[in-house]
């Protein structure tokens, strides 16, 4: 005969240890950690630049410095390729700067760079001109920049704006025409004095101190004899000397002979320099005359600046 298999009653303490088993089953079954998501504070920046403003005969930059100060203090610097480009920033206030230095590092420095409005480019020394008190610098190159003092970022919004850069230099153009023993001229070097030698970024004011000196090589033209022309960069002709009076501008002239003879020509010329001003031309009258020594006198006859259309001459 089989077995059979007696299941008696589950006592009260059995019922209640499987009663808290379950209940912890269920517990674990039912209660899954998720993670609360919030949101960052930031938003996003997207900026183009318009180049409406290129010197004529110019090139477009291919990077530019875009620099963001936020009015808590930081700041973030980005290089970006020209032309439309975007950012994510921390939700405020910025002021932003932007600038070609990279393509202009060779000729221009540039200093309180972590301070929007103390930010300035100037232009590096000419090392081998550095003799008295006379102070040298080289030609900057062609320097754009743009600002931006009202940028708002807010939470999770996308602002756009348009940054147009204007040129911080001014193309001086120099006309140099021979008269009288043209010929017998070999070679001509110039240079032009009280120049800018620094700009405010920020403002586009010239840093005042220190009226410079920079000089330029005068080419002969090919279809006319005697007759040089030369252009030089300058951030600006209007600089003050160390005793805030405003630096008179000249023209210095190193005129080589045929007879190994050379002779240096300084002459002071008046340049209003307006704000919108991209190109000053300077035309000199020179004329040689060689002696019965076999020597050379040159002598300046006649000078005109020429601004916008407007000429100004200045002598009989």
């Amino acid at each position: 005969m089989g077995e059979i298999l007696h299941f008696g009653k589950m006592g009260v303490k059995g019922v209640a240890v499987c009663a808290t088993f379950a209940a912890a089953a269920l517990l674990a079954s039912s209660c899954v950690r998720r993670e609360l998501h919030v949101k960052p504070d930031e938003g996003h920046v997207i900026l183009d630049f318009d180049w409406q403003n290129i010197v004529p005969g110019g090139s477009v930059p291919d990077k530019m410095s875009v620099y963001f100060y936020g009015a808590d203090g930081t700041l973030k610097r980005e290089v970006v390729e020209n032309g439309r480009f975007g950012v994510t920033l921390a939700s405020g206030d910025y002021k932003v700067l932007t600038l070609n230095e990279e393509a202009v590092s060779s000729s221009v420095g540039f200093t309180n760079m972590e301070d929007f409005d103390r930010a300035y480019a100037y232009a590096l020394p000419l090392n081998k001109k550095a003799e008295g008190e006379e102070f040298w610098i080289q030609q900057p190159g062609m320097l754009y920049s743009a600002n931006l003092t009202d940028l708002t970022v807010n939470k999770e919004d996308t602002v756009a704006r348009t940054f147009v850069p204007a040129s911080l230099v001014r193309r001086v153009i120099l006309k140099i025409r021979f008269t009288g023993d043209a010929d017998r001229v070999t070679n001509v070097s110039a240079a032009l004095t009280g120049v800018a030698p620094a700009v405010r970024l920020a403002t586009l004011e010239h840093i005042d101190g220190v009226a410079s000196i920079t000089e330029f090589e005068p080419k002969l033209s090919t279809e006319e004899t005697g007759f040089y022309t030369a252009s030089v960069l300058v951030f600006g002709v209007s600089a003050k000397d160390a005793t805030g009076a405003v630096a008179d501008n000249t023209v210095r002239l190193g005129v080589n002979f045929d007879n190994n003879g050379s002779q240096t020509l300084e002459e002071g010329i008046e340049i209003e320099e307006g704000t919108g001003d991209i190109e000053i031309d300077v035309e000199l009258a020179v004329e040689v005359a060689a002696t019965s020594q076999g020597g050379f006198v040159a002598k300046v006859t006649k000078w005109e600046v020429t601004t916008d259309g407007m000429e100004v001459d200045n002598r009989p």
